[in-house]
């Protein structure tokens, strides 16, 4: 009598439809617990953002500062576009902002013109001393910036430096040797067209002749 419920118990225990049963129990349980953190985590940790562009840099150097009322007239300069620089012109830049720590006046929204006679007309019409040109060339570390003074009194070339490397390597030896390499010709040059000068093509003139006196007789009619 006490040995029959013992055996169906064990019966039971080992029944194949129990033990299936127990197993998807555990297996649901099991996934239930799995799927919680995963939820949890997505929402304590959102997705990355998005990569943001780069800010392009500072381009207020290409305004040309305005002058005090009643301060000292400064030395003017011209600076024009730098052929080959980049979309952003470093090295232009460069330029401008060192001339400017020197105490110059610096224009950098003319164009340039073709001929000695029109530098010198320029240089007249807008009390310019200097001109100065820019050529940049080549890739990478053999890059190459050649930079060219012209007078306003002669409209010709005076004087070029050149700076080799890459681009960040020639914005930094600009702002620290131009002035040094062509600083003393610039002060001269100043110095020359600071003098009174004269237009150098005076507006022109006719000679229509001797006026007709009235019924004076004209040859070939």
């Amino acid at each position: 009598m006490s040995r029959q419920p013992t055996r169906s118990w064990s019966a039971a225990r080992r029944s194949p439809g129990a033990k299936g049963l127990g197993v998807a129990v555990l297996v649901g349980t099991i996934l239930s617990f799995a799927a919680a953190p995963a939820e949890a985590t997505w929402g304590i940790y959102p997705q990355p953002p998005k990569a943001a562009r780069p800010t392009p840099p500072d381009q207020a150097w290409l305004l040309d500062v305005p002058e005090r009322p009643g301060a000292q007239a400064k030395r003017k300069v011209a600076v024009f576009a730098f052929t080959g620089d980049d979309v952003y012109q470093p090295v232009r830049a460069a330029v401008v902002r060192t001339l400017r720590r020197r105490h110059l006046s610096v224009t950098a929204s003319l164009k340039p013109v073709e001929s000695a006679v029109e530098y010198r007309e320029m240089s007249y019409a807008l009390n310019l001393q200097i001109f100065v040109e820019g050529e940049v060339s080549g890739e990478g570390a053999r890059q190459s910036a050649l930079i060219r003074l012209y007078s306003g009194v002669t409209g010709r070339r005076i004087a070029s430096v050149r700076f080799n490397g890459p681009t960040e390597k020639i914005v930094g030896d600009v702002g620290r040797t131009l002035w040094t390499r062509l600083g003393p010709i610039i002060t001269r040059a100043c110095s020359t067209v600071s003098h009174p000068r004269k237009l150098e093509r005076e507006p022109l003139h006719i000679d229509a002749g001797t006026p007709i006196e009235p019924g004076a007789d004209v040859e070939g009619t």
